[in-house]
């Protein structure tokens, strides 16, 4: 499974601005894949995380939008999620979910709505 490189060093883009978003680059261990990439990105969109997967020569990494006006543990809550999709991108790849499965749950949702 893909997960952090605990060796590298974490990168964090400096701002001069506490309001702003510093952009945070998040090592590897393994080289990515299109296909993990893929759903890596689109498992981030359905979360709402700015996250992004990336495979360059020099490494593989998540390249994140980090918020500078949020608490501490929210932050530690967003780099968590980050890091909990490794693990479902890397189930995807294993067994895509069929599309019925993915019909039936927007159905039930939209019934559910109107009670």
């Amino acid at each position: 499974m893909t997960d952090i490189d605990p060796r590298a060093e974490i990168s964090i883009g400096r701002s001069y601005d506490v309001n702003q978003d510093h952009d945070g680059v998040i090592p590897l261990a393994e080289r990515l894949d299109r296909e993990w990439i893929r759903w890596y990105q689109r498992l981030a969109r359905v979360k709402g995380i700015s996250a992004r997967a990336e495979d360059l020569p020099e490494e593989s990494s998540v390249r994140m939008d980090i918020p500078g006006y949020v608490a501490p543990d929210r932050i530690r809550a967003l780099l968590d999620t980050a890091r909990a999709l490794f693990r479902e991108a890397g189930a995807a790849l294993e067994k895509p979910p069929r599309i019925a499965e993915a019909e039936h749950a927007v159905r039930l949702w939209w019934f559910e709505q109107g009670r």
